[in-house]
């Protein structure tokens, strides 16, 4: 284990995706939607996506990025992967015709060099080790392969304190929202440059009328000083030696 070794394990963090699992996962998203949604038009329009680029979805839960990646590029070749069977099970019934494969986030199983692509959201904050979980990342992508992720700051922890008061979504489970800062230095001591950084969803509220005023905010303060106030972080990598 590394320096960054969380409070929690692997078997709490899968038990706790089981539980919420298809109905109460499908439920919680749809109310947020646009909040729910703004990950996939996020990592849509950073992805480096082409005809027969191999992609991991890691992880994918119930598939909901499924439709996004295959509108954006269907000659992609997909792999599915994520952590708990239950979400697993959701997924292949939905998406049946897809590859899906239930993995350990810190033994992902595929040989080195198996992807020009990796595409994460909001997984890194429920990794038990997070810096071990990027280097099987970087094992598995090609040199100058694209990882992209998303993920709250740990600015946004009062997001998940409102969500376990009014109880409007299943919650985060076990978790750590990791400062900007630290991710960049877990991401230089894995062997990826960073590429882009940028703060987002300024406005974690309302349908896709307040879409214009956040990507708007977004402009102004993504880049800046300020980008930690957006509670979904993203970062753009190329793998190095």
């Amino acid at each position: 284990m590394s320096a960054y070794e969380n409070r929690f394990t692997m078997d709490e963090v899968r038990l706790f995706w089981d539980g919420v699992a298809v109905h109460e996962y499908e439920r919680a998203n749809d109310l947020m939607d646009r909040v729910h949604t703004q990950r996939f038009r996020g990592a849509i329009s950073r992805l480096d996506l082409r005809d027969g680029a191999r992609i991991l979805n890691v992880w994918s839960r119930i598939g909901d990025g499924v439709p996004w990646l295959r509108r954006a590029c269907p000659g992609i070749r997909l792999v599915n992967a994520d952590l708990s069977f239950e979400m697993l099970r959701g997924s292949r019934r939905l998406h049946p015709e897809e590859t899906h494969v239930q993995t350990s986030l810190h033994e992902l199983p595929f040989p080195d060099d198996s992807f020009d692509i990796a595409m994460s959201l909001e997984t890194l904050e429920h990794v038990p080790d997070p810096l071990i979980f990027l280097r099987e990342l970087r094992r598995v992508l090609v040199e100058g392969g694209q990882l992209v992720m998303s993920l709250p700051p740990a600015f946004a922890e009062w997001t998940s304190v409102l969500n376990s008061m009014l109880r409007f979504h299943h919650g985060e489970g076990p978790h750590r929202f990791l400062a900007p800062g630290e991710v960049k230095r877990m991401l230089r001591e894995a062997g990826f440059d960073l590429l882009d950084h940028e703060g987002t969803l300024f406005i974690p509220f309302g349908g896709m009328r307040m879409e214009r005023l956040d990507v708007q905010l977004g402009r102004l303060f993504g880049s800046g000083p300020l980008a930690s106030l957006g509670i979904r972080q993203f970062y753009v990598c190329s793998a190095t030696l």
